[in-house]
């Protein structure tokens, strides 16, 4: 009885003990925290899971990437390989076909036949085993589309059909929009109202987005060049050789964002007619295409901006980075886009100060007016040639090289004092009125002026594009070597270059003669759509110099 007792109170006790473990479970606000409980434990669980499944997926591409660098170097090493057999076989033929002989063809089947850099197929077997890998390990067996990952596509590549006839359609709307603009602009030089159309702010307002986009079709250009004539720009520049912006693909972006900058303006007519808000339209203009190259969402070539922005980047932080080629032809473009800088105080000012949106305000900023305009401006103006001032200065530090570095530091130097004195004879116009020739700052401004494009047209010739060799030999006033496919070329660009580098002269001109004072901002404009095409035709031939350097040094 004792044991059956103690058994039922044991019993009992357990029942209890049960009870009291349960009990907190049997709570609702308990269960509702176990609940919490769990889900965080999952919740962790995915967390990690996912986390593994990033690194993974990390360490594939990371894989990925080696395979292709590996595949790109291959390719390279081939091309090496066929170049080596190419040449002697070139120089051979020559041979016999200057001196009639066959002996070159009979040195060829004993010494080349049998080389090894002409027999071996080592590299065609190392690629087929890259390509077996790639395939195998990463698509699934699908062959073919591994190859299209690992083939690096050369400098003249096939281009698409559609994107060709994209840029058909917009070059066809351009052809309608263009003469639009002239029939608009001469029909409506009023508004309803009887106010003028404001054109004289339009053209500061459009002017600079107008040169951008022309000169982004003036690379496509330069790009299509470059191609056809095997300047290798993809190494030069050093970007991606399998993912880049192709000439096809640059005329296609120049050539939309053209059509939507001449809507833009017939919008602007249009608007300006009816009073409704005309000077929104080059804002919202500018918006667009600010928004299009720097927003985050992978569309739009999002690669291509990314390494645009990054070189910029470094172009305006200058002292501060190791400048590469890319980063010194950047720069150079900015040079020739001057007006884009110069039209920033006048764009500032105009939306700072004008708020009725219908036309321009008598109202003027500190900044907007008299000395303190000048001075704006010419901050502005200069921001380039200082960009390319601190590179050379930072060139001059990294390699300790007084020649070029320095040399060329001057030369942007030169710049500044050719800006300063120009804003000093702007600025003192009106005081001398009635007696410009008695201004002293024209005079400095001449003299600092045909010092700086002087020094500007010889470095060009010599240091950019390497004309005027000494060891020229038949390509009298070039160079050794040429690449392009006459020599008249050439000399079109030299004679080019000496009268756009001295266009500037037509302002003394203008400067003396009152009446065509009102024209000078076309005239303005004149220039810097000059200056585009000046540089335009610089980029082939200074490429072409860059290429033959790498050629020299075994880089290309």
């Amino acid at each position: 009885m004792l044991i059956l007792n103690d058994s039922q109170d044991s019993g009992n006790d357990i029942s209890r003990n049960d009870r009291t473990l349960l009990a907190p479970l049997s709570a609702p606000n308990s269960f509702r925290a176990w609940l919490v409980q769990m889900k965080l434990h999952k919740s962790v669980e995915t967390i990690q899971k996912l986390q593994r499944e990033r690194k993974q997926n990390r360490n594939v591409n990371e894989l990925k990437a080696a395979f292709s660098e590996f595949y790109l170097m291959l390719v390279l090493l081939k091309n090496y390989q066929t170049l080596n057999s190419n040449g002697f076989r070139k120089i051979l033929a020559k041979h016999d076909k200057l001196y009639l002989m066959t002996s070159g063809d009979e040195w060829w089947k004993v010494h080349i036949e049998s080389a090894p850099f002409q027999t071996s197929n080592r590299i065609d077997m190392l690629m087929v085993e890259v390509e077996d890998l790639y395939t195998n390990s990463f698509e699934s067996g699908d062959r073919k589309r591994a190859i299209q990952r690992l083939h690096v596509p050369p400098l003249e590549e096939k281009q698409s059909h559609i994107v060709t006839f994209r840029v058909g359609i917009f070059i066809g709307m351009l052809c309608l929009l263009i003469p639009m603009v002239f029939i608009l602009s001469n029909t409506l030089q009023k508004s309803q109202s009887g106010k003028v159309l404001a054109w004289r702010p339009a053209l500061h307002l459009y002017r600079s987005s107008f040169l951008v986009i022309l000169h982004i079709i003036f690379v496509g250009i330069n790009i299509y060049g470059w191609s056809h004539s095997g300047v290798n720009h993809v190494l030069i520049f050093e970007i991606d050789p399998r993912n880049h912006l192709t000439y096809q693909r640059l005329l296609e972006i120049g050539t939309f964002l053209m059509v939507l900058w001449f809507l833009s303006f017939i919008a602007f007519i249009v608007s300006s007619y009816y009073d409704a808000r005309p000077f929104a339209q080059p804002l919202a203009f500018v918006i667009l295409l600010v928004l299009l190259l720097v927003n985050p969402i992978k569309i739009f070539y999002y690669q291509s901006r990314l390494w645009f922005l990054k070189n910029l980047g470094r172009v305006f932080l200058s002292p501060y980075f190791h400048v590469d080629f890319t980063g010194f032809w950047l720069g150079d473009q900015l040079i020739s886009l001057d007006l884009v800088f110069f039209d920033l105080q006048y764009f500032i000012c105009f939306y700072m100060n004008d708020v009725s949106w219908t036309r321009p305000t008598e109202k003027h900023g500190v900044f907007c007016s008299d000395w303190s305009q000048f001075l704006l401006q010419t901050i502005f103006i200069l921001l380039p040639s200082w960009f390319r001032f601190a590179q050379c200065i930072r060139r001059y530090r990294d390699t300790k090289a007084k020649f070029p570095h320095l040399a060329n530091a001057g030369k942007y130097a030169s710049t500044v004092l050719v800006a300063v004195t120009n804003a000093l004879r702007r600025a003192a116009i009106v005081e001398y009125q009635s007696r410009r020739a008695a201004n002293p700052f024209l005079y400095l401004w001449l003299i600092s002026s045909l010092i700086s494009s002087t020094y500007k047209l010889i470095w060009d010739f010599k240091m950019d594009y390497g004309l005027f060799d000494k060891n020229a030999g038949e390509n009298k006033y070039l160079r050794e070597q040429i690449i392009y496919s006459s020599k008249a070329y050439y000399y079109v660009a030299i004679i080019e270059n000496i009268v756009f580098r001295y266009i500037w002269i037509i302002n003394i001109f203008l400067y003396f003669d009152t009446s065509a004072a009102e024209y000078a901002d076309i005239v303005g404009f004149s220039f810097g759509v000059i200056e585009i095409f000046r540089r335009f035709i610089w980029n082939f031939f200074r490429l072409e110099n860059e290429h033959l350097n790498n050629c020299g040094e075994f880089r290309a």
